[in-house]
């Protein structure tokens, strides 16, 4: 099997990685550690005042532990403010209305599992994209090796940037400079069914 197609499970991944996850028909590792502080458990949004980090907590012992065994901590209310984040951020754009109710569940329904939730996020955005959701998840545990998608996600500043990250209206356009490869949200909310086509011109 080929490790350049073997992908961490992330939280409303970046651009970036739907661009490849898709082009290399990617395949997700359960098996893989979770680490702290990267997009396993976070995800960039465009606010009025900037970029903004939505972060999942996550149980402290799930450190080092598979990813498909990491615990989220619902202790505070991180769905419900995830969730008024992205409406303020994405209301105004032009496919929030269209999207929010396959979206909307997850901040209402409880978790436990952060592999559990973000694979039934994956598959919801694999359906907007029209891709077929019938995710393939690797069945053992098998090496990270240099330059494989596990490693490149797992610092906190994520995956290079591509060179060449076209420019998209974003709904804060108008006073902020583009952002690029945000979580695959804003390129949802703000392009819909052209996003698929976005994502396959991108070179990465």
């Amino acid at each position: 099997m080929n490790s350049d197609s073997i992908f961490p499970l992330l939280y409303a991944a970046p651009i970036s990685y739907y661009a490849q996850f898709i082009q290399k028909e990617g395949i997700l590792d359960p098996f893989e550690n979770f680490t702290k502080q990267n997009y396993r458990s976070r995800a960039r949004v465009f606010g009025a005042n900037g970029v903004i980090a939505l972060s999942i907590p996550v149980d402290g012992k799930s450190a080092k532990n598979p990813m498909q065994d990491a615990q989220i901590s619902n202790i505070e209310p991180w769905q419900r403010n995830h969730w008024k984040t992205l409406e303020s951020a994405y209301k105004s754009s032009p496919f929030f209305e269209f999207y929010q109710h396959l979206f909307l569940p997850f901040y209402e329904k409880t978790y436990d599992s952060l592999w559990q939730f973000n694979l039934e996020f994956h598959q919801t955005i694999l359906m907007c994209l029209e891709i077929s959701n019938s995710t393939s998840i690797l069945d053992h545990p098998l090496p990270i090796k240099a330059g494989d998608h596990r490693a490149l996600y797992s610092s906190k500043n994520g995956h290079p940037l591509s060179s060449s990250f076209p420019e998209y209206q974003q709904v804060f356009s108008y006073n902020k400079p583009f952002e690029r490869d945000l979580s695959i949200l804003d390129g949802l909310f703000n392009l819909g069914p052209e996003l698929e086509s976005y994502l396959l011109k991108l070179e990465l």
